[in-house]
């Protein structure tokens, strides 16, 4: 299926920050064993800077196992790396392009695609001063400028799928339903329907407070793992017909085409008393308020939007 589930995201995100943390706490190893050698044989000018950079990295590596999306973690490994390239750089052969595409290789990976770009234009000058190459700074700076735009290539095409897969994606990332604009989208041609056919049309706002608390208590894994499950049993109780979107971060719409009152009604309790049965880690049942909205005749799909986002901001009024 094209949306992720809760369990899926958090395993695949979990495998991800694990990955993450073993390279960096192999880095920091391979750092502190070279501090390790230079202080073996002697060479105490230089050993300040690999210790400096293994306190770093190993600072990193503990932020990071605490928290993976926080983003201090990549700049300390960022001024580490930096630290041992300008303590090993001088020592390089000036035409080694290896070490004049490190520094920008390692910013792509740590950082986002604009501030990486931005941070490697700003430290040209430095590499190219640390390599030792201001005999012919027109073309070494050609040179970083082109290695800088080669070694781009890969970070801007990724970046650029991924916003293009956001803009025309239907479904939701966190749970089994449509996103936002989709609904609106099927909102506005479900209302052309009913008045074409003049079929009855009903809505059921489900609000779920519990979402909130998530988050902030247990963090985001939990919030989306219990919306995924929420909507995974709303799809199975919904019919075949049936549309369920997501409206904002704990509001669902529940579409239900040729259902009059009486049918959104029960619809309303079966869904509410499913999700009552179906408990958490945590915080055991999930509560949901619903309120039914019916469609008019005379009612515009602006209109329809409108009595939508104000049953919302009424369930939502509820739990203040």
């Amino acid at each position: 299926m094209p949306f992720l589930t809760a369990l899926t995201h958090t395993r695949d995100h979990r495998q991800l920050a694990n990955r993450k943390t073993l390279i960096m706490l192999l880095a920091t190893l391979v750092i502190a064993t070279y501090a390790l050698w230079r202080y073996l044989v002697g060479d105490f000018d230089h050993i300040l800077t690999p210790v400096l950079s293994t306190l770093l990295m190993g600072i990193a590596t503990g932020l990071n196992l605490l928290d993976d999306e926080n983003p201090l973690p990549s700049y300390l490994t960022l001024i580490a790396s930096y630290l041992m390239l300008a303590l090993e750089a001088p020592g390089a052969y000036p035409g080694l392009s290896l070490w004049l595409g490190l520094p920008c290789i390692l910013t792509l990976l740590l950082l986002p695609l604009a501030p990486a770009m931005l941070l490697n234009l700003v430290l040209a000058p430095l590499w190219l001063w640390l390599l030792g190459q201001q005999d012919d700074n027109f073309g070494e700076e050609l040179r970083y400028l082109c290695l800088l735009l080669v070694a781009s290539q890969p970070f801007v095409i990724n970046s650029l799928q991924a916003d293009f897969m956001t803009l025309t994606a239907s479904e939701e990332t966190e749970c089994n339903a449509f996103n936002a604009s989709t609904g609106r989208e099927r909102l506005t041609s479900e209302a052309a329907r009913a008045r074409a056919l003049d079929q009855p049309l009903s809505i059921l706002v489900i609000y779920l407070p519990q979402l909130e608390m998530l988050s902030e208590q247990f963090g985001e894994d939990r919030r989306i793992e219990c919306l995924s499950t929420a909507s995974e049993v709303m799809q199975d109780i919904s019919r075949l017909g049936d549309l369920l979107c997501r409206s904002d971060k704990a509001t669902l719409w529940l579409m239900l085409p040729n259902t009059g009152e009486a049918g959104a009604l029960i619809m309303r309790e079966r869904l509410t008393a499913a999700l009552a049965a179906t408990t958490q880690p945590e915080t055991g049942s999930i509560i949901a308020r619903a309120r039914l909205v019916i469609y008019k005749a005379s009612d515009t799909s602006q209109k329809l939007e409108q009595r939508l986002l104000a049953a919302q901001l009424a369930l939502m009024d509820l739990n203040e």
